[in-house]
């Protein structure tokens, strides 16, 4: 019995740690690509060059709308369109702000109310890669009818990925990331059998 625990655990470590090289891989070594046109754009801000990267969408009409989401209280919206250069008509118009959202979950719940408000089917998500596997985790739980593409931000590729990689600060991120990802599986797949056992 002691045998087969501790086999277990072994096996849970290895998972564990595979599934961590995987996902540290994919965060550092991603790429940026173009997304197709969809009714509107969803930026979940946190992150450099995530805001820099929406705008540009908007401004070349990959979607009708903007939403950013989770915007520090003390950014005014005189603020924003001044950084990025965007008229003001075209903010009145196309960018709305969502101020309630502190965490992942609650970017998501906030973008799943603001896409049912538009009528929008169709969302391209903008933030980092490491950032990007539970946000779409998060926005499909919250809006199941909604389409999602991904745009991320990749990290910096100046530095050579070996530099990155043993860089304290990036492997301290990316690992909290990790677990937070795997602590979204769980609740998810939790929630899912509870659902099925309830039926």
């Amino acid at each position: 019995m002691l045998f087969a625990l501790v086999f277990a655990a072994f096996i849970g470590l290895c998972a564990l740690f595979i599934g961590w090289t995987i996902f540290i891989g994919y965060a550092l070594t991603a790429s940026e690509t173009q997304p197709e046109p969809a009714d509107a754009i969803v930026v979940v801000t946190g992150g450099a060059g995530r805001l820099e990267r929406a705008i540009e969408l908007l401004k070349e009409g990959k979607g009708r709308k903007l939403l950013i989401s989770g915007v520090h209280y003390r950014n005014s919206d005189r603020t924003l369109f001044a950084r990025f250069d965007l008229d003001e008509k075209t903010f009145d118009c196309c960018v709305d702000l969502d101020r309630e959202a502190l965490n992942t979950v609650a970017n998501a719940t906030q973008t799943a109310i603001w896409a049912k408000e538009n009528n929008f089917k169709s969302l391209i998500i903008v933030t980092s890669a490491y950032h990007m596997p539970r946000t779409l985790l998060e926005m499909r739980r919250a809006a199941p009818e909604v389409t999602f593409q991904s745009d991320l931000v990749a990290g910096p590729t100046t530095q050579p990925l070996l530099s990155r990689l043993i860089n304290w600060n990036t492997a301290h991120l990316l690992t909290k990331e990790y677990f937070k990802l795997l602590a979204s599986v769980l609740h998810g797949t939790t929630e899912r059998l509870l659902s099925h056992r309830g039926q």
